[in-house]
């Protein structure tokens, strides 16, 4: 059995969790990625709190309009709450498939309102279903799937932002 100070859980406000674990860990990474369901609770709140940046995915449908101003309102919440700054570092437009006219559209919007960080844009591709219930990496799956080159820009990317060197390839690890 452990015992918990009771400082250490009565004081913190509960956005804060998440940040208070992360950093027993935090020189262990170059990065932690939190990717949290698709709601707006506590478990969202506490990723914004510790990450405080916040890389948008998004579904290239009309409803992901409404979908980023709920977001974006709720991180302005947050961010007056917790007297914090979450930096966008880029927006992924998921399953877009190019036969819609309407995913052509939703792209086109996204890319207008976001240019000032970085947007990519991710095709359906029946590969990722299947690695997804396979439980495995595209790459794993197959890493000569067209869309393996988005995830690497994604990443090399992120690597950019936060000052990192992009590794040789001989040292990239794709799980």
């Amino acid at each position: 059995m452990t015992a918990v100070e009771p400082e250490l859980t009565l004081s913190r406000r509960s956005g804060e969790q998440l940040n208070a674990v992360l950093e027993y860990v935090a020189d262990d990474y170059d990065y932690v990625i939190i990717d949290c369901p698709p709601n707006l609770g506590n478990l969202t709140d506490n990723a914004l709190y510790a990450a405080q940046n916040i890389l948008v995915p998004a579904l290239a449908e009309s409803t992901s309009k409404r979908a980023f101003k709920l977001l974006y309102d709720h991180v302005d919440l947050l961010e007056a709450d917790y007297e914090i700054e979450i930096t966008e570092v880029g927006v992924v437009v998921n399953r877009i498939d190019v036969r819609k006219n309407q995913a052509q559209q939703m792209v086109e919007w996204i890319n207008e309102s976001y240019d000032d960080v970085p947007v990519w844009e991710v095709r359906e591709r029946a590969d990722i279903q299947c690695a997804l219930e396979r439980g495995i990496s595209i790459f794993k799956y197959n890493d000569e799937a067209d869309v393996c080159e988005a995830f690497l820009n994604i990443a090399e990317s992120l690597d950019s932002q936060f000052g990192f060197a992009s590794p040789p390839d001989s040292e990239v690890v794709q799980a």
